[in-house]
């Protein structure tokens, strides 16, 4: 199979590949999707086998309209369908995806996994949302890597996983918040809980409802549990590169890097502009640029620009402080690090 990469004016080609039953990446403001058609269970059933996802991992399905939140979900509750309004209103098009009861009929559960909630989200991306609007139908889209690794923030990523194994992927520019989309269960209106954090923070959905109880309930449920995860992220290993990973703090860094000892030979450092210029010793490094949002941006990118080099045993990687702002940054790190060293 050859990957086919569209242009923005190949549009309907794209979507007609996806109302084929065929799979397609395709780019968000946040990482990169693998897309299906999400009323057609054996293109669904085939995102799950092309990333060796668990079938219990619920997927996130794309609309291209604020309304489609309530065409295509059950929204019954008037409590329930005015905060729906609202943080459509204020978020969407944006990295907010919203866990909301399912209606009969419109997504199987190969979409949910075999949940009676579904997440729905519109993103800020032109060409998606011009893809999503031709194909018709919503697609799900959970990020485009193999399962477990460290998700997609451009095209060359998406193609070292799935390069002639997927039909196609929009051809776009590096996606620029770099973190999956904070999720949010709406399912019960009298408290609104964060599965999984992204670039709108709890302050963020405090300050949007401010008469709502919205609580932080982001958790990891063990692999082995029979519990079936709500959202993307809970359960199973995510963000990972084959190499060992080390989040360590700014200070603890330094220290690293100032000792006698050092870093060994098999190691790289991913750190901040500011922290790789006391590097002296000729190590492999990655960027994460001069401030917090850079470094959540290019994360990423970070665990896996050291894939194809064999030598690297280990990767040290900046460990932001314990702040809002970084929460989604030190969820995802956290999850990929076997170890964590902070002062």
């Amino acid at each position: 199979m050859i990957t086919k990469r569209f242009t923005f004016g190949q549009t309907a080609q794209a979507a007609e590949y996806l109302k084929q039953g065929q799979l397609v990446a395709f780019p968000t403001e946040t990482v990169f999707g693998l897309g299906a058609i999400a009323n057609n269970e054996r293109a669904v059933a085939s995102v799950y086998q092309a990333k060796g996802r668990p079938s219990d991992n619920p997927l996130i399905v794309h609309v291209c309209h604020k309304k489609d939140l309530f065409r295509y979900s059950n929204i019954a509750n008037e409590a329930q369908a005015a905060i729906a309004k609202k943080l459509t209103d204020q978020f969407w098009p944006g990295p907010l995806t919203l866990i909301v009861p399912t209606k009969a009929g419109i997504f199987g559960p190969t979409v949910t996994g075999g949940l009676n909630t579904v997440g729905i989200r519109m993103p800020d991306h032109d060409f998606t949302l011009a893809v999503i609007r031709e194909t018709g139908f919503p697609i799900v889209g959970p990020s485009a890597n193999l399962s477990g690794k460290p998700s997609p923030t451009t095209v060359d990523h998406v193609l070292h996983d799935f390069d002639g194994k997927i039909a196609g992927v929009l051809d776009s520019q590096p996606t620029h918040i770099g973190v999956e989309s904070t999720v949010l269960d709406i399912s019960n209106p009298e408290e609104l809980a964060i599965l999984r954090p992204g670039a709108i923070t709890l302050k963020d959905l405090r300050n949007a409802l401010p008469n709502q109880r919205i609580i932080d309930a982001t958790q990891q449920i063990a692999e082995d549990s029979k519990e079936h995860p709500k959202a993307p992220g809970m359960k199973y290993r995510h963000y990972s590169p084959h190499q060992e990973v080390i989040a360590i703090s700014p200070a603890k860094l330094l220290e690293l890097i100032d000792s006698k000892q050092g870093l060994c030979p098999e190691s790289a450092v991913i750190a901040s502009d500011d922290i790789l210029s006391h590097l002296d010793a000729d190590l492999p490094t990655f960027s994460l640029g001069a401030n917090e949002a850079t470094a959540t941006q290019l994360l990423f990118a970070g665990l896996r620009a050291f894939d194809d080099n064999d030598q690297i045993k280990r990767l040290y990687v900046e460990l932001l402080a314990d702040t809002e702002v970084n929460t989604a940054y030190r969820n995802r790190l956290l999850k990929a690090a076997s170890k964590k060293i902070e002062s």
